[in-house]
């Protein structure tokens, strides 16, 4: 079997385990077992479980949204479908959410890719605000330090809002990340020429409803 045909199987395994058990419960023998291989084809190709999250961790970097890209296009995206593309990544990688702080704490490595990303990330972030203001979205009253605390609070929620839900001792559904990005939404309907280009994802049951149930059925986000 290909090298990268095996990684895929060995990562998307840990996926699945991470989501249901946590990191910290799962072991090699069950990635493996998983994945359908021997524990040593894991060992060739992750020496620690903490490389295995460092391959989920860049995976999950590519999935969220590149600003970049989307204000070269001249069009930004609707602020509802970038909430709602974050609420399916955040979903297929909820462990990481869960258990940043820890794994955040326990490696060196993914602390400087993670702040070295959101510096970059950040940046991005601004240029795509400006660009709804210049598209007349977001209020053109809006201070550069306004929308700096806004990223801010929206990213301190996104990143940590399952932490949350877990130092609760509440379950992590569906319904626990809508009311997360509920109050995401709250934030951006303050700057919002039009607070109801937010509203529909998160108020809304019989669109958001659907919206699982086809994204997520079966516990993952359809392919």
């Amino acid at each position: 079997m290909a090298t990268r045909e095996t990684q895929i199987k060995i990562t998307t395994a840990a996926l699945a385990l991470f989501n249901e058990h946590g990191s910290a419960s799962v072991s090699f023998e069950k990635i493996a077992c998983k994945a359908g291989i021997s524990k040593g084809n894991l060992h060739y190709h992750y020496a620690s479980k903490e490389e295995i999250v460092m391959a989920l961790w860049a995976q999950l970097d590519k999935r969220l949204h590149h600003w970049g890209e989307i204000v070269n296009n001249g069009i930004p995206k609707p602020v509802a479908d970038v909430l709602m593309h974050q609420f399916e990544v955040t979903w297929e990688f909820r462990f990481l959410y869960s258990e940043f702080s820890v794994l955040l704490s326990k490696d060196p490595d993914l602390r400087y890719r993670f702040k070295k990303r959101r510096a970059e990330r950040m940046g991005e972030i601004k240029l795509f605000c400006n660009a709804l203001m210049e598209k007349n979205i977001l209020k053109k009253t809006t201070s550069d330090d306004e929308i700096l605390c806004l990223i801010k609070s929206i990213w301190v929620i996104s990143d940590y809002w399952l932490s949350y839900v877990f130092a609760e001792g509440k379950e992590v559904t569906h319904e626990t990340m809508i009311e997360g990005y509920g109050l995401i939404s709250q934030l951006i309907k303050l700057y919002l020429v039009n607070p109801a280009d937010v509203t529909t994802p998160f108020t809304s049951p019989e669109v958001v409803q659907p919206y699982i149930d086809k994204k997520f059925a079966g516990g993952r986000a359809a392919r």
